[in-house]
């Protein structure tokens, strides 16, 4: 078993928002830890405008990507191109120790 770079959380969520985070997983096929890794990545820069704007700008790109009739076309997997896309746009995202060089 290789050693992860993640440690294990628990935390308790409403009901609905399990409900939530089960349905948006599954429409874009990631899983419920890395949605919560990404809202806590956002929710943490918030403070630093530069790396807020820069992360803005991928969820802007995300989103344009979704609608592109191109990016719809789905491989044997059943992944579309906009969600492979999505997977690599997310990983550039920033955190505040990204840009502090920790």
């Amino acid at each position: 078993m290789t050693p992860s770079k993640y440690k294990a959380v628990m935390t308790y969520l409403e009901p609905k928002d399990i409900s939530d985070l089960k349905k948006y997983s599954k429409k874009y096929r990631v899983t419920m830890a890395q949605v919560i890794r990404e809202a806590l990545s956002s929710k943490f820069s918030q403070g630093d405008p530069f790396t807020a704007g820069y992360n803005a700008g991928i969820e802007a790109c995300i989103a344009n990507i979704y609608e592109m009739q191109a990016a719809q076309l789905r491989f044997p997997s059943g992944t579309s191109m906009a969600e492979l896309i999505e997977l690599e746009l997310v990983k550039k995202k920033m955190t505040n120790e990204t840009t502090n060089g920790q």
